[in-house]
């Protein structure tokens, strides 16, 4: 089963019994550049000093890439900055449709469970284990040595980007996840957003606690 980038984002963003494990806001900013980070690694779109560059506008067949391939390609003016355009591309629609996707070929069940007879929560529970377990697998074979290619680059450091990594990996494949994220082009620009946007956040926290 061939998945998106964005879907296996989901995969590791949610634990197998459907709750998510990390900051949804980080999460959905993550999957507008992991449809960018695909749109790459099929050669449609070039990542040039860090602007977007359509290369191959034609329509990909997948709705979810099509929608961000002919905005890019209808952009006026020159190439839009990375930076500029993941940002404006934030949406939590985004995760809803890729996980209605991921109910609707089987990967996931969508269930609404209640507590206290008042409060209820959607939630995503692994319908078929495989996909993640295959997941899995590719990360640490990825991880534990070689040169991962650059669709696996892409992914590994784009969910070192949004801390979806698995638990289970060691301290050296983090390490080597790390490395990974430094190198790619996409999850480089990503990692570093994210580290500026804590430390924003940090400064503003302490420039309150000050006064």
């Amino acid at each position: 089963m061939e998945l998106l980038m964005a879907e296996e984002l989901l995969l590791l963003a949610y634990r197998p019994r459907g709750t998510p494990s990390v900051n949804l806001e980080m999460l959905d900013y993550t999957l507008s550049a992991a449809v960018l980070a695909e749109l790459v690694i099929l050669n449609r779109v070039t990542l040039e000093n860090g602007h977007l560059r359509v290369r191959a506008p034609e329509p990909t067949g997948d709705t979810e890439l099509d929608e961000t391939l002919q905005r890019l390609a209808t952009h006026p003016g020159p190439p839009p900055a990375f930076g500029d355009w993941w940002i404006s591309m934030y949406t939590p629609e985004r995760r809803s449709r890729l996980l209605a996707r991921l109910v609707q070929r089987g990967v996931m069940t969508a269930e609404t469970r209640r507590y206290l007879r008042i409060f209820k929560e959607e939630v995503f529970p692994d319908r078929d284990p495989r996909p993640r377990e295959s997941l899995h697998d590719r990360l640490r074979t990825a991880l534990s040595g070689g040169r991962p290619d650059a669709r696996t680059s892409a992914f590994v450091s784009l969910a070192h980007a949004c801390r979806v990594l698995p638990a289970f990996l060691s301290a050296e494949e983090r390490r080597r996840a790390k490395e990974i994220t430094a190198q790619d082009p996409v999850g480089a620009l990503v990692s570093q957003s994210f580290a500026q946007a804590a430390r924003e956040s940090i400064g503003r926290l302490a420039g309150g606690a000050s006064t």
